[in-house]
């Protein structure tokens, strides 16, 4: 059994502060309960650093991180695609990412100086019987994945294990529910996600960018806003950009401001959240939204109603 932890879009120069003593920035808060009480195989913070992803900005990721991150990895999120302009470079990277990753090689996040692009970012880890697929997806905007690269396609196809004990994980989801919505041009990476005849090759997706919750049930390949199917023929959704860089109402201010495919397991667009991920063994696995309320002033509820039980 390994437990696995996700949080996202919370880090940052300007941040939302709360904790035991009403000063701590949200993440820090949430990152320190998880190494006291969480025991983690495995730490992933879903991606943008605020505001721009530069290097003070990944200065102070590190300073919130309490200086620590071993346990860490995480892809890329669009703000960690704002380039450095101190920092030149030959071909389109997200500096200030990339650099601080590369300094910390004591963490679970490589940097494959080779390629080029999202492509360097992209990388899988095995524990106990799963892989955890990591790609980037942070320059979505100017250029949606595979940006243009058919190798990050193989690359993609050829590492999911046999199987469906995979977990896709990324700063963008196919689904969403926020200011942003879904993601639509993301479309060739959720078909990848299946095989030929439509059957799943993923339990389930991982991501943020919105910054609230949805948990969706199996989507299929062919429709994947549409109504949920049955586990087998359908990947679960998982969306948590609650980290602490303030919400994005799922409900919209004035009927303005919200899209997306609403959430049929579990939403949420108030309170501050971590995802846990218990990996039970090779073909089980529990995802359940831990609940910090709006100031992470104590330990978190676990929220019944949020739990995907992945059952292969």
């Amino acid at each position: 059994m390994a437990l696995v932890y996700w949080f996202a879009d919370g880090v940052g120069e300007k941040v939302t502060v709360g904790g035991p003593d009403g000063k701590t920035p949200i993440p820090t808060a949430l990152i320190r309960w998880i190494r006291a009480n969480g025991t983690p195989a495995l730490i992933i913070y879903g991606g943008d650093v605020y505001p721009s992803g530069n290097t003070k900005s990944f200065t102070e990721f590190f300073k919130q991180m309490d200086s620590d991150v071993r346990l860490m990895c995480g892809p890329p999120g669009n703000h960690d695609w704002k380039d450095d302009p101190d920092m030149p470079g030959a071909g389109r990277i997200p500096h200030g990412y990339d650099t601080f990753w590369q300094n910390h090689p004591e963490s679970k996040q490589p940097v494959n100086m080779t390629k080029k692009g999202g492509a360097r970012y992209e990388h899988f880890i095995d524990l106990d019987g799963w892989r955890l697929l990591f790609v980037d997806t942070g320059d979505y905007d100017a250029n949606p994945w595979p940006a243009g690269d058919p190798a990050r396609v193989t690359w993609l196809q050829n590492n999911l294990r046999p199987g469906r004990s995979n977990i896709l994980v990324a700063h963008h989801s196919r689904l969403s529910r926020g200011r942003h919505g879904d993601n639509d041009k993301l479309d060739t990476l959720w078909r990848t996600l299946f095989d030929a005849s439509g059957t799943p090759k993923v339990a389930f997706t991982l991501a943020g960018h919105d910054h609230s919750v949805s948990v969706y049930g199996p989507r299929s390949m062919e429709d994947p806003k549409g109504h949920p199917v049955t586990p087998d023929k359908g990947i679960y959704v998982v969306v948590n950009g609650a980290g602490g860089d303030g919400h994005y109402s799922q409900q919209g201010v004035f009927g303005l401001g919200v899209s997306g495919t609403k959430p049929d397991i579990f939403s949420d667009d108030e309170h501050f959240c971590v995802t846990r991920i218990n990996l039970i063994d090779s073909k089980s696995a529990d995802v359940d939204v831990l609940d910090f309320g709006t100031s992470a002033k104590n330990g978190p509820e676990s929220i019944a109603k949020s739990v995907v039980k992945v059952r292969l």
